[in-house]
C-alpha cells in the first residue's frame, strides 16, 4: 500500500466516523453514538489476517431506566492501550474471548491452551490494537440484548453505512458475534450454503472468510473450543488457498518515526 492509498483510507474513515455521528440519532435524546471502526490503522494494514469483528450494540450508562451515555470513541477511548485491561471491567466476558482469537490468530494460530492467561499477561489485550470493531447498533445499549429488534431495526436503517464500513476497511476474515445472519443478503452469502466447523458456520467468498459465530460473552460452548475453532478454521481455511491470504498490510516499521 503506498502512502497515497494509506492517507485516502485515513480520511475514508473519518468520513465514516462524523457519518456515524450524524446518522444515529437517539430518540429519547438519552446518548449519542460510539463511534467504531479499525482500532489503529496501520497496526490493522501490517497484521497477517485483517480481522473484523460484528457486534451487536456497545454499553455505557442508564438514565430513568433507558439507555444513556455515548459520545466517545472506541479506539482512542475504550480500546486505548493504556489501561485497557482494567478498563474492560464488567465487559471482560465480550473482550477475553475476542483477545484470544485475535492473539491466537496473529501468533501462528496458536491454540487456547498454548497461550498465557490475560490476566498474567497484560499485554495480550494490545492485539485489539490489531483489528477493527464494529457494532450494527452504535448507540448505547444495555449490558444484555434480550430483545434483538432494536438490532435488526439499527441494521435496516444503517446497512448502507455498515456495509460501507465493511466494503472500506476490505478485512479477509469477518468475524459475526451473533450478527452476521443480518448482513446475508447484502454481501450475497446463501443460509443454506454455509459450511461447519465446530460451533461455528463459515463461508468462503471472494478471498474473504465469513464466520458466523456466537457472540464472544456466550456461554453454549467453553471458552475454549468458541477460542480453537475460529482459530483452526481460520488455519484450514488458509492451508487449502491455492496461495496465501492477501496480505494487504505495510512491512512492520513502515511509516514509523
Amino acid at each position: 500500500m503506498t502512502q497515497q492509498n494509506l492517507t485516502k483510507l485515513i480520511e475514508d474513515c473519518k468520513e465514516i466516523e462524523h457519518q456515524i455521528w450524524t446518522d444515529y440519532v437517539d430518540v429519547n435524546e438519552k446518548c449519542e453514538p460510539i463511534i467504531d471502526g479499525i482500532v489503529d490503522i496501520e497496526k490493522y494494514l501490517s497484521s497477517k489476517f485483517q480481522i473484523l469483528w460484528i457486534l451487536k450494540e456497545p454499553y455505557d450508562d442508564v438514565e430513568d431506566g433507558l439507555a444513556a451515555g455515548g459520545g466517545w470513541h472506541f479506539a482512542n477511548d475504550f480500546l486505548a492501550p493504556t489501561g485497557f485491561y482494567k478498563r474492560m471491567g464488567r465487559s471482560r466476558t465480550t473482550w477475553q474471548p475476542i483477545i484470544y482469537v485475535n492473539y491466537g490468530l496473529l501468533h501462528g494460530c496458536m491454540n487456547f491452551d498454548d497461550m498465557d492467561y490475560i490476566r498474567n499477561n497484560q499485554t495480550m489485550t494490545e492485539i485489539v490494537r490489531h483489528i477493527a470493531v464494529i457494532n450494527v447498533k452504535k448507540l448505547p445499549g444495555f449490558t444484555r440484548t434480550n430483545d434483538f429488534g432494536p438490532i435488526w431495526a439499527a441494521y435496516n436503517k444503517h446497512k448502507q453505512l455498515l456495509h460501507k464500513q465493511i466494503d472500506t476497511y476490505n478485512p479477509n476474515i469477518i468475524i459475526g458475534g451473533s450478527t452476521l445472519h443480518l448482513f446475508y443478503k447484502e454481501l450475497g452469502l446463501e443460509k443454506d450454503k454455509e459450511k461447519v466447523f465446530g460451533c461455528v458456520e463459515y463461508y468462503e467468498k471472494d478471498d474473504k472468510l465469513f464466520i458466523a459465530a456466537y457472540h464472544p460473552a456466550q456461554t453454549t460452548v467453553t471458552r475454549d473450543r468458541y477460542v480453537d475453532d475460529i482459530i483452526n478454521l481460520v488455519k484450514q481455511w488458509t492451508a487449502t488457498q491455492t496461495s496465501q491470504p492477501p496480505t494487504k498490510g505495510l512491512p512492520q516499521g513502515w511509516l514509523t518515526e
